[in-house]
């Protein structure tokens, strides 16, 4: 796309290895009957190609020239459709009637933490998701603990590293490397569970430096509190970031039986500063 800046605004950085390209490809496993979405469509060298392999490509980029550039370039895919917003403020409710659904993008590395809290808010089925991302985001999202978003993932998904990419794969090359990352679905929990698990994590992360049994023994008292941890095979010396998926799962299963449904007052009654 001859006569084309990159605008610092967006963090453009536009992958142009085609072996990189191709590795995205065949992780995604396309077929005629998959939707495919992509974030970011950028130049289009991932959508050149879902356009030829999936039955439907559903695709979002933000900038202007670009959106008219990929628009003209690839005008001859009756499958292609493009939408020139923000990804981040779009109603994804829409994509509920399309299966199977995919997520294949190599994303704006500026937007990561928050798409990926959008898609696990959005109520989704996505039987696959590959996301380009920076490096040390992604070694994050290898764990299953250590942050709210990284055991949120871990929620839906199976997370797996395909493969480190360097900054020579890009133009322009970004300062620092990249992790494609594959998100296959794990365990089936539904939403309402998903963002009360959700609750109790970011409440106990908030003061993330505290042991969860202080955290919790304003609600219960010391006693109480340590026979939920206990029931829930939790060291009352664990601080939040130490908890993996299945801890968080069982933790918040013994909360529900003593609290009933959560309700955000209960908040209050856990002190949040100091």
């Amino acid at each position: 796309m001859a006569g084309f800046h990159p605008s610092p605004r967006w963090g453009q950085h536009f992958l142009v290895d085609q072996a990189v390209r191709d590795i995205i490809i065949d992780n995604a496993t396309i077929k005629k009957e998959d939707t495919v979405v992509e974030i970011g469509v950028g130049r289009g060298i991932l959508t050149e190609v879902l356009v030829q392999k999936a039955g439907r490509v559903i695709g979002w980029e933000i900038d202007q020239e670009l959106y008219r550039l990929i628009q003209e370039k690839l005008k001859g895919y009756s499958n292609l459709t493009i939408y020139r917003e923000d990804f981040l403020s779009t109603d994804l409710s829409f994509l509920s009637s399309f299966s199977p659904i995919k997520l294949v993008s190599n994303i704006p590395y500026a937007i990561s933490s928050p798409l990926l809290s959008k898609l696990l808010e959005s109520g989704l089925n996505w039987d696959l998701v590959i996301l380009m991302v920076q490096r040390e985001f992604g070694e994050k999202i290898l764990q299953e603990k250590g942050s709210p978003l990284a055991v949120g993932v871990h929620l839906f998904y199976k997370v797996e590293k395909i493969r480190e990419v360097s900054p020579g794969s890009f133009s322009p090359s970004p300062s620092v490397h990249s992790l494609i990352l594959r998100l296959t679905p794990s365990s089936p929990i539904d939403l309402s569970a998903y963002r009360e698990i959700m609750y109790w994590i970011r409440l106990l992360f908030s003061q993330r430096r505290k042991k969860i049994e202080k955290l919790l023994r304003p609600l219960w008292g010391k006693e109480k509190t340590q026979a939920i941890l206990a029931q829930a095979h939790i060291n009352p010396e664990w601080r939040a970031e130490d908890l993996v998926v299945k801890q968080w799962v069982a933790l918040v299963s013994q909360l529900r039986g003593e609290a009933g449904t959560i309700h955000q007052e209960d908040e209050r009654r856990i002190p949040l500063k100091g």
